[in-house]
């Protein structure tokens, strides 16, 4: 794949887009450990499995409920994450947000929401990544800020 860096604020415009899109298809469970991915939005006409925004995360996260922590990625993928994940099929999304620093938050309309942190500041360390429309990838790279990956 090739790679360019990229602004904030074109990952940020991104993942403001998700605001208002249903999400379906979790896969989370055996033998991912916390690792999951996330379908948002519609489904590509290319690939019905991936949505609109394909989003996959392999660092630290958790789900919350108002002040209330629902599960963390230390539970247990079968019996905890990937049910607690399966419970945001067909929930939209009420707001996204992006730092500068590359943590996610995503609200939706149930009132929980998913808290992504980016682990990239840390050498040897995980993040997560979204993909747009079946073309590419936003990711964070270690010291180089955002970069979208693309083509093959």
């Amino acid at each position: 794949m090739k790679q360019r860096n990229v602004e904030f604020n074109e990952v940020e415009q991104i993942i403001q887009l998700m605001n208002g899109q249903l999400a379906w298809r979790s896969r989370a469970g055996s033998g991912t450990g916390s690792i999951f991915t996330l379908q948002f939005g519609p489904a590509l006409a290319t690939d019905e499995t991936r949505g609109e925004f394909d989003l996959m995360v392999y660092c630290a996260w958790r789900i919350i409920e108002g002040n209330a922590i629902i599960c963390t990625w230390h539970n247990d993928s079968d019996s905890i994450l990937a049910p607690a994940l399966i419970a945001f099929e067909g929930t939209q999304v009420t707001n996204a947000t992006l730092t500068t620093w590359g943590d996610l938050i995503i609200h939706f309309d149930t009132g929980r929401a998913l808290q992504i942190w980016n682990d990239k500041p840390f050498e040897n360390s995980d993040s997560w990544n979204i993909g747009y429309q079946g073309k590419g990838y936003y990711s964070i790279g270690v010291g180089e800020g955002f970069c979208y990956e693309f083509g093959s």
